[in-house]
This record gives C-alpha cells, structure tokens and sequence, in this order.
C-alpha cells in the first residue's frame, strides 16, 4: 500500500518503538540489523567512493514484515554500520504492493539500483499465473544517498510467454555488455500435473536502459519450483551462479531448511552446494568490492519457518544480515572466508576454564588440529546450544525444550574430510561457524538471557578465545 509521505510514516515507527529496541539484551554489536521493525534480503551492496552500501528488505511498521522499503545503512569497514533513512520504497502505482530485492552497480561514477516493483490487482486471483504485474525497476544516485526518478526497464509484455508472473531479484553486473539476472517459476506440466519448474532469465543491454532476453537458464532436471535472489560472477575463471531454489525436497543432511541458498559452478552444474547448513540463512547477495575482494552477505533467517521464534520480537525487531563473508575458488569450491577486518579487531586473548562466562562480550574461538570428539556448549545445563564434531560431521543441538532456540532443533553438515578447524564468531544472539578454513558455514541465532551466558569446551589443545567487550 502506497504512503502519502512513506519517509514520515517509517519515522514514526522507528521514534515509537526505537528506545524500546535499544534496550534489548539481544541486540549485536558487529553485525547489521534494523532501526525497528522487520528485516529482510540484503539488497543493493556495493562499496561507491570508499564507503560501503548495504540495504535491505525493511518494514519498520510490522515486526512480522510485509515490506515496503529498501533500509539502508554505510560502513567504512563491513562491521561498524551507521543506519540512514530508507533509500527506496513505493511511490508509484507500479510498486504498489512492494519494492522487491535487487543489486546495485557502480558505474560512470554513479550507483544504479535495481529491484522488482510489484503490483497486485484486486479480485479473485492466484497472483502466479495472473492478477501480478512483475515490474523491473532502475533508479540511479550521484552521491548513494539521494535518488533520480524511477525508470521501469521490463514488465509482464517482456517475459517469455510460458513463465508465470513470478519474476524477481534483479542482478545487473557488466562485461563486454550490461547484464541482468532474474529469478523466474516456468509453467510446467509432468503426467498431466502442474508442476513449475525453477530457473533463471538472463537479460542484456547496451545503455541500461533497453533490455532484451538474451539466455533463458533452467536446469535439465528439474530443481524447484521458482529460483530466487540469483546472482552470477566470476571467482579465478570459474564462472558461479548462486540462488535459492524453492521446493527442494527435504533430506537429513541437506535442504534441511523451508528454502536453500547455494551455487554451482557453471563447469559442473549437476552439484549444488549450499553455502550455509545452519538454521538462519536465505537469499545471499555478493558484490566486489575496490579491493577486488568478492563479497557475501545473507540474511540471517528463514522465510515462512513459523516453527523458529524469535526472540527480539517483544522488543519490536526482527532480524539482521550475517558478517560478511569473503570468497575465494579453492580446491574446486567457493570458500566461504572470514574477513579481514574481523581479524584486526582489537581482541584480547583470555584462558579458557572449566566455564567461560562471555556475558556484554563478543567471543572469537578457534579451533585447529581437532581431535574428534569435539563439543561446545553455549549456555546453561537446561538451556543451550551444543555444538559437536565427529569426524566429518558437525551438529548444531539445542536442548530439548531449550528456550534460547526460539523452536529450533538439530541442523548436520558433512565436511569433504574430516574437521579439523573451526572459527566460531559469536556476538550476542547469533552464532556463525567456519567449517574447515571455509568449506561451508552454519548460523544460527541463539536467545540467552544475559545471566546464562556460558561457554565449554571438551578438551582439546589448540584452542584460542578471544574477546571484546560490546
């Protein structure tokens, strides 16, 4: 629903609810999360004249989301975020019902924005096959702070007649021309029965401003019924293609979660591998930042998982990105890394005893040369999260009836061989772990109360603790 003036309605929720927010004990230190309200898909990254832009899905009126904005916040080094008023929301009949997720681009000394307007007509409609006008959307900013008119690039004329009107998420990178990829649910039909089919449609241009179908991309065996949040790059020659395939079946090890996120690498495209196996994370984006650094940031949660609470939502927010994760081609994977910028955090090496109290701390354990079994412990007999390594398999427990799981139970991952290092990083109420110098990650948000704030750790040698005080 259009507002007569969104930026004063956004601000009267965030002065409503925002001194009520700064006093939840769950609020973190390092990692982005909203003014009040919901958060959602990071949108538009990107790092313009030094200073990086991350925005994002954001409803500051309803803690349950619904959309209607592009927060936005700046950093100069991916970990300390000033929030800024939203830079883009709905002004006009065809983003009437939600500026969706997109990407940002720097070029010609100029951000250009990207995003999926969405219209929906009102009546007895399925809005997949009619009722939804599906709209790509530009706007451009001198400055990453103030933007030009909106400029509608594609609408439902421009799609390939057998697609369905859910169509998404626009990716825009340059090469030799500009090209844009867009998340799409082709109708299909297998023994006389619906069933879509996932994929993704590849646009070009030569001026950003004219567009036309250049690659339809959808997989010889069907994986989902809609792709969201594509992305393509590049990582030492080895072309990527990240997404989030909707309705996968579930298995013990993988698909774990309601949706995915992962890649395949376009040289071996029967493989998808997921980037995160933890309990929290959807629709990455990347971008490459002025040190040719190619960076991931995801969405620490899980869309339609009404099984995971959330714990902030008494204190009106919900919600926050991941570190940003830093990627590298190694051993035929894309590695997920810490960045640099963690590390040279002023951390102060404590011992670690029988019990760690990490209470008003932000904690960075190391583990290398493990020798399995391997368990931590974070929190209190009752209430906690266990984390154990066994090999080549990592498990994320809570206890049973563990209040600080917010209703969430046991994730696994197998490692290609057996774990032997680990970096956990640790701040207030989440939880992200570095498997194998990055072979995957598994998140989780975790909801201690501040006198519960414990941590364990079988024994094992090589180990280092780490803090800051939050």
């Amino acid at each position: 629903m259009l507002q007569k003036d969104p930026l004063s309605y956004a601000h009267q929720f965030e002065e409503k609810y925002g001194s009520e927010v700064n006093k939840c004990p769950y609020r973190m230190t390092f990692h982005l999360m909203p003014k009040v309200g919901w958060l959602n898909d990071p949108n538009g990254l990107c790092q313009f004249h030094g200073l990086y832009h991350v925005c994002f899905q954001y409803t500051p009126q309803d803690v349950h989301g619904g959309g209607g904005y592009w927060g936005h916040a700046t950093s100069l080094d991916l970990l300390h975020w000033d929030l800024h008023d939203p830079i883009i929301y709905g002004t006009q009949k065809a983003e009437r019902d939600g500026v969706y997720s997109g990407s940002a681009l720097v070029d010609n000394d100029q951000i250009y924005f990207f995003y999926t307007g969405t219209y929906k007509e009102e009546g007895a409609y399925d809005y997949t096959d009619d009722g939804r006008i599906s709209s790509q959307m530009m706007v451009t900013s001198i400055d990453g702070f103030h933007t030009s008119d909106k400029k509608i690039l594609l609408e439902n004329k421009d799609y390939p007649d057998d697609m369905t009107l859910h169509i998404r998420d626009p990716k825009v990178w340059k090469d030799d021309r500009y090209h844009m990829i867009l998340g799409a649910r082709k109708r299909a039909y297998e023994d006389g029965q619906r069933k879509d089919c996932g994929g993704a449609l590849i646009y070009a241009s030569d001026d950003l401003s004219h567009w036309s179908l250049e690659k339809r991309y959808f997989p010889k065996k069907r994986f989902g019924y809609m792709w969201e949040c594509p992305d393509f790059f590049t990582l030492e020659g080895h072309q990527v293609l990240s997404y989030c395939p909707q309705g996968v079946p579930h298995g013990t090890m993988r698909f774990q979660n309601t949706y995915p996120s992962g890649y395949h690498l376009m040289e071996d495209e029967t493989h998808f591998h997921e980037w995160d196996y933890g309990f929290d994370f959807y629709a990455p984006q990347t971008f490459e930042d002025e040190k040719g650094r190619r960076l991931l940031i995801g969405w620490a949660g899980m869309p339609d998982t009404p099984a995971f609470q959330n714990l902030t939502v008494t204190h009106h927010w919900q919600h926050a990105l991941t570190l940003p994760r830093e990627l590298v081609y190694e051993e035929g994977l894309v590695k997920q890394k810490i960045i640099g910028e963690w590390n040279q955090l002023p951390w102060q090496e404590v011992s670690l005893p029988g019990v760690y109290n990490w209470v008003h701390q932000v904690v960075y354990l190391t583990a290398s040369n493990i020798k399995s079994p391997l368990r931590i412990i974070l929190g209190t007999s009752d209430n906690a999260l266990q984390i154990r390594i066994d090999q080549d398999l990592m498990t994320l427990a809570f206890a049973a009836g563990a209040r600080c799981g917010g209703g969430r139970t046991r994730r696994c991952a197998k490692a290609q061989r057996p774990i032997t290092q680990i970096a956990l990083c640790l701040d207030s109420s989440i939880v992200e772990i570095f498997v194998n110098d990055g072979e995957f990650v598994m998140t989780t948000r975790l909801y201690l109360e501040e006198t519960e704030r414990y941590l364990s750790v079988s024994h094992q040698k090589d180990i280092s603790l780490k803090v800051i005080e939050d």
